[in-house]
């Protein structure tokens, strides 16, 4: 193998087990830091429950730091640029997916900071008009969502937090990369909830959060967009927006 390219390999490998570690014990760190406000509702008032450690350093810090590591060298053979867009996004979704799925709450904190991560996709590829589409799509389809699940069973069964979240996906990947994220949330939560329900874990009418479906889509497009917008292309007719 030629040295340079050798020297090229070992510094990107490098520099993702040393992005991955500091992304994956930094989530813990703040995690365990926030204001226990963040994870309340509206009038609520925290309790012993919010109070950290909320989530344990092991084995949760080497598991995203491995997790972090993978996700750097991915986004990394894609472009740099792509890299500084995409880790800080993946960093937020991870914090809200852990937030909705122990506190049944997203933070508009997070939410915010993730929105403003669409500065840097939209200087990378997107037309201005596909990240306001996707936001409206996203926030649209999440709020009919909402609105008809109350009016079929008379409670919330969707969050303001999961269309909010939707919305800013949206902005962040684009009308195609919405689209294809609901699609994978629609089918990671269907498949898990029944299985939660046909092994007696959860009951028909429990609640369970769906935020982290819908971060962890959103995750799975931004680390494998071009392979997805591939096959859209090449099957769907899709092209990326």
């Amino acid at each position: 193998m030629d040295l340079k390219l050798a020297a090229l390999i070992a510094a990107a490998l490098a520099a993702a087990a040393g992005s991955g570690a500091l992304a994956g014990s930094g989530a813990v760190y703040v995690f365990n830091r926030i204001p226990a406000s963040w994870l309340c509702d509206y009038g609520e008032i925290p309790d012993e429950r919010h109070l950290p450690p909320r989530i344990g350093k092991y084995p949760w810090a080497p598991l995203f730091s491995l997790v972090f590591a993978a996700a750097a060298l991915k986004a990394g053979l894609v472009s740099l640029a792509y890299s500084a867009a995409a880790l800080p996004a993946l960093w937020l979704l991870l914090l809200i997916g852990v937030s909705d799925r122990k506190y049944m709450i997203i933070p508009d904190q997070f939410v915010i900071m993730l929105a403003a991560t669409g500065i840097g996709f939209a200087a990378i590829g997107h037309s201005f008009l596909s990240p306001l589409l996707g936001l409206a799509a996203g926030g649209l389809v999440f709020l009919l969502m909402a609105l008809a699940g109350r009016l079929i069973s008379k409670r919330d069964t969707l969050g303001m937090g999961d269309v909010k979240l939707a919305a800013v996906c949206g902005l962040i990947t684009g009308l195609h990369g919405i689209i294809v994220i609901m699609a994978l949330t629609a089918l990671s939560s269907a498949a898990l909830f029944s299985l939660w329900l046909a092994s007696g874990r959860i009951k028909a009418r429990d609640e369970a959060p769906l935020g982290p479906f819908i971060a962890g889509s959103t995750a799975v497009y931004l680390i494998f967009s071009q392979e997805i917008s591939g096959l859209a292309a090449r099957y769907v007719g899709l092209a990326p927006g």
